[in-house]
């Protein structure tokens, strides 16, 4: 076969990788800017009340410090932390006031700001561990030094800049204590992206295997790390939302749900890796024999499992149908419907049925349960399903507090 001929086929492989990529890609930023349009707009507009109040009531001109500290804290997420908020203020007003009675006794110059960094920075990591605050103590602590010959022949004060980020804060610290919001929004929304994706993905492997088509097969990498960025985005979001829930009283009815979203992300990575191992071993059988359908069939009907469960999260209601698809998928997944000589459809379905159980629990049912359902190679269940039931009462193996 020819050189040219093999580049002129790697290339078009290549370009649909990056296509399935793309278009994945863009789904997902498209519901990032849906989820964080609403916020935006909050953001906006509280910066915008800032710089009225710093104008209107404490009659400062052009008081740029008040909404630009209301923007920073308040940011473009749905789920705002008034301890965050806080916070961020607490750097962003520091680095303001240590700026300003900095340029009270010298003048500004290269050393002044290599002097307003370390100290503010000194401040910030005093007050708080995490990197938002020293870095706006800094920022802020140079803006101010920089600014400082315009701003007096402005009028400014020495003290009008601090007070227009006090300002600032304020209105955001009220926005988030006061501003209604739902815990478990975003990380159920997320859940449901990165479920879709993982059917997006099972779907692929299934289609592959039935047609023998190695380029659908190949594909299959572009979309898991579709996947594995839309799991990076909901872990996230389930961190913001646990901490959301335990520092604000009005929110604690939340914590079973933010608790069972906690169980169905630990579950999603069990699942991602049997996956992973699923689509390595289904290219390597491909290019060996061809189509496997007794095995792709298998796992296109776990994907639409996988579609219906992202259906019931998106309402929020029991994943009833997702487990009756998997219950009729069990007795396929049995080595005995497999003839003996077909060792490799034998090894994939070895995955499936690991597969097949960790999607049984994510509708909720215990690994116990889920295994029991399953058929080993004589057909028969499981024999410790007690064992395994009393184990898992207290972690993820057990049955889900909501819809086991």
């Amino acid at each position: 076969m020819p050189d040219s001929f093999l580049a002129r086929t790697t290339e078009r492989l290549d370009v649909r990788r990056w296509g399935v990529f793309t278009v994945s890609a863009a789904r997902q930023g498209l519901r990032r800017m849906r989820g964080s349009f609403v916020p935006i707009l909050v953001a906006a507009g509280g910066a915008s009340l800032a710089w009225l109040v710093a104008e209107r009531l404490f009659g400062h001109d052009s008081p740029i410090f008040a909404p630009i500290a209301a923007w920073v804290c308040l940011g473009f997420k749905a789920d705002r932390e008034p301890r965050k908020v806080a916070e961020l203020g607490v750097g962003a007003s520091v680095g303001v006031l240590i700026g300003e009675l900095l340029t009270r006794i010298v003048e500004p110059g290269w050393w002044q700001i290599g002097l307003v960094l370390i100290l503010a920075a000194c401040f910030g990591r005093l007050v708080d561990r995490g990197d938002l605050t020293t870095m706006q103590a800094g920022v802020n602590g140079v803006v101010i030094v920089g600014m400082s010959g315009w701003a007096a022949a402005q009028g400014g004060g020495g003290q009008s800049r601090w007070v227009e980020a006090l300002v600032g804060v304020s209105v955001a610290f009220v926005i988030a204590v006061l501003l209604p919001r739902h815990p478990a929004i975003r990380p159920r929304r997320y859940a449901v992206s990165t479920l879709v994706a993982l059917a997006e993905m099972l779907e692929l492997i299934g289609r592959g295997l039935t047609e023998g088509d190695l380029e659908l097969l190949a594909d299959v990498k572009a979309q898991r790390r579709v996947l594995v960025g839309v799991a990076a985005d909901w872990e996230k979001t389930i961190a913001t939302g646990r901490d959301v829930v335990a520092l604000n009283p009005s929110l604690r009815r939340h914590r079973a749900e933010v608790a069972e979203l906690g169980r169905l992300f630990r579950l999603l990575r069990r699942a991602q890796h049997t996956v992973l191992l699923l689509e390595r071993q289904a290219v390597g059988m491909a290019e060996e024999v061809g189509w496997m359908p007794e095995v792709g069939g298998l796992v296109s009907d776990a994907s639409a499992a996988v579609r219906e469960l992202a259906t019931s999260v998106r309402a929020w209601q029991p994943p009833t149908r997702a487990r009756e698809l998997l219950t009729e998928l069990v007795p396929q997944a049995s080595p005995s419907q497999l003839r003996p000589d077909y060792w490799r459809s034998m090894a994939l379905l070895t995955l499936v049925r690991a597969l097949v159980v960790d999607l049984l629990q994510m509708t909720g049912l215990s690994r116990a349960d889920a295994r029991a359902l399953l058929p080993d190679t004589q057909g028969r269940p499981f024999a410790d399903a007690e064992a395994e039931q009393e184990y898992g009462r207290d972690n993820d193996d057990g049955p889900s507090r909501l819809w086991g």
